[in-house]
């Protein structure tokens, strides 16, 4: 048998609802409602308080839907606006100069005379010319090793003439 006081406890504890109530209790607080008009009161009243807390939340959860509606608009604003800089940082990166031959052919016509250099225009020259002469040497160096270790420029023109017709060398 339930008393009153374990009742009104529970019934504090728990709400109304006897289903979120334990559940070794749930059947004595049946019995215990059905004999007792006390114990029915001590329900109402519970229920009177359960029906106050479940306002309080809906206000709440309508105030914070409002809100995080704002700060969900606003949090969206901040993404795009981090992507589209991000987007720009990114292109502005991929469209600079000093990407070598890919400024030679993705050119895009600027309104300027055609004598005028502009020092984007002079760093890549000075690249090109770099890797130009570069290029010059180690084939020339390697065209003078050659050339000296045949023993002259008529033995390098019989290795590249003659050797390649006849199958064979000497």
């Amino acid at each position: 048998m339930m008393t009153q006081k374990k009742f009104r406890a529970l019934a504090e504890c728990y709400g109304a609802d006897l289903s979120r109530w334990p559940a070794a209790d749930r059947g004595l607080a049946e019995t215990l409602l059905a004999q007792s008009p006390e114990a029915r009161a001590v329900l109402r009243e519970q229920q009177d308080m359960d029906a106050v807390i479940a306002r309080a939340f809906d206000a709440q959860d309508a105030e914070l839907h409002i809100r995080s509606a704002h700060e969900d608009t606003h949090a969206a604003l901040t993404r795009l606006r981090a992507g589209v800089a991000g987007r720009i940082a990114e292109q502005s990166g991929k469209m600079s100069p000093s990407r070598g031959w890919r400024r030679f052919i993705f050119h895009r016509p600027r309104a300027q005379p055609a004598w005028a250099m502009t020092a984007d225009s002079l760093v890549v020259v000075r690249r090109a010319g770099l890797v130009l002469g570069c290029a010059f040497a180690v084939t020339g160096g390697l065209w003078l090793g050659w050339v000296q270790s045949s023993g002259g420029a008529g033995d390098l023109l019989n290795s590249l003439l003659v050797i390649p017709v006849s199958g064979g060398g000497s």
